[in-house]
């Protein structure tokens, strides 16, 4: 589960942005919680903003940690690291990003932070608690000094392997380093960040195929797709090579060919590989009609677009970052699924979903507690963004928290000008 996460020189955010999931001391909705140790924390976030004040540059930061986490080790020597540092201050440029990431697993809590720029990591760490105070793994400063508490002489031996453009962490999981292995792991595949159907991802049906979950999976979407009153009954994949496309292969093969640079190899892969065809079934007047999934509304799209990544959050504990979770839904839908993390007997693995939107409707505290309410505004002046929690302005427990927000009581809104 996610504790913390912040970052600072990234994007819109110029200053620290320190984003909790820690519950306060408020009573309210104890069935959002879970309890680790002597902490509470929180299974859902949603965040407010106008547009472009940085909603989606604050998910763009926690994405930065797993790309950065998957490309390190593929760098050469002298690459460059694709950061985005704050563009509207002098020399920001030049200064380090920094990023700093705590979580439980496996009844562990880890506290992993680097900065870097585009040419190096300055700094990195790795604390695991194995009880109330932080054991260190590893320190690196100035970005070739280490010093190692553990497991000195073998950390030492990996040190030398490392460059100064790459994560220490993810040079020692490489060479089998136990200790780091859970913070990688965590990064790499408990996180899940969803943007819109245009955005590939890691978990669709094809992860869900090569893993034998489809009934499991499938089971989950009749389920879901009836408790959201959607009329699909039944759904099926078709799975065909690349080379049986039939008229649309000579198309692909002309592609395979363009971006293989007609490497014979990468090209016999690609021709081999699967392709996953949704139909939908639907029953009327005891008839069975199917439809291509791009003939279903957009709402349905989404749908199966962020179905893989909620069964997984479910199944396996994941935390769950998606961009305008609204999109294309209706609000009661986005209600149905956050109520969903909040139900213990559902979400039996303490999956967490963290999502912005611009629906009002959410802003409700029959829903959400006080402390899970959070806004982003862009500072006018400094042109960096600001982000906050509702708990800040401590609000009543009645108080209409939607009409507030949208007569500018908490920030987060456009300020339209009369003509």
């Amino acid at each position: 589960m996610l504790i913390n996460f912040k970052f600072k020189n990234y994007k819109s955010y110029a200053e620290i942005c320190d984003f909790t999931m820690l519950a306060n001391k408020d009573k309210s909705h104890e069935e959002n919680l879970i309890q680790i140790g002597k902490d509470k924390v929180s299974t859902t976030h949603i965040i407010y903003g106008s547009n472009a004040s940085g909603k989606t540059s604050f998910i763009n930061a926690i994405e930065f940690i797993k790309l950065f986490s998957i490309m390190s080790n593929r760098l050469m020597e002298n690459s460059k690291i694709e950061i985005s540092p704050f563009k509207f201050r002098e020399n920001f440029s030049k200064i380090p990003s920094e990023f700093s990431i705590c979580f439980v697993k496996n009844d562990l809590k880890y506290n992993y932070s680097f900065s870097c720029n585009f040419e190096k990591v300055f700094d990195e760490k790795l604390d695991i608690y194995y009880s109330s105070k932080p054991t260190n793994i590893f320190t690196r400063k100035n970005t070739s000094e280490y010093k190692f508490n553990r497991d000195v002489k073998f950390l030492n031996e990996i040190k030398s392997k490392n460059t100064k453009n790459k994560l220490f962490l993810l040079t020692a999981a490489t060479w089998n380093y136990e200790k780091v292995k859970p913070v990688v792991d965590y990064i790499l595949n408990d996180i899940i960040v969803l943007y819109d159907i245009t955005q590939p991802t890691q978990y669709n049906i094809q992860y869900v195929i090569e893993n034998n979950d489809f009934d499991e999976y499938k089971q989950f979407c009749l389920n879901f797709l009836n408790n959201a009153d959607i009329s699909i009954s039944d759904f099926k994949i078709n799975i065909k090579k690349v080379k049986d496309l039939g008229k649309q292969a000579a198309f692909v093969n002309n592609l395979i060919h363009f971006f293989t640079n007609n490497n014979e190899e990468q090209i016999k892969k690609f021709e081999n590989s699967n392709t996953f065809n949704i139909q939908t079934i639907h029953q009327c007047n005891s008839n069975c009609y199917s439809l291509e999934l791009a003939e279903e509304s957009n709402g349905t799209q989404q749908l199966f677009y962020l179905a893989p990544a909620l069964f997984y959050a479910f199944k396996e504990g994941k935390t769950l970052f998606i961009d305008e979770i609204d999109k294309s839904l209706h609000p009661l839908l986005v209600e149905y699924i956050i109520k969903k993390f909040h139900d213990k007997n559902m979400n039996q693995k303490h999956a967490q979903l963290i999502c912005n939107t611009h629906d009002t409707n959410l802003l409700n505290l029959q829903l959400f507690r006080r402390d899970e309410i959070w806004f982003v505004e862009k500072n006018n002046f400094t042109a960096s963004t600001e982000m906050y929690a509702l708990s800040d302005f401590s609000p009543r427990k009645d108080e209409n928290v939607e009409k507030a927000y949208l007569l500018g009581r908490y920030g987060g809104i456009p300020f339209i000008k009369g003509e």
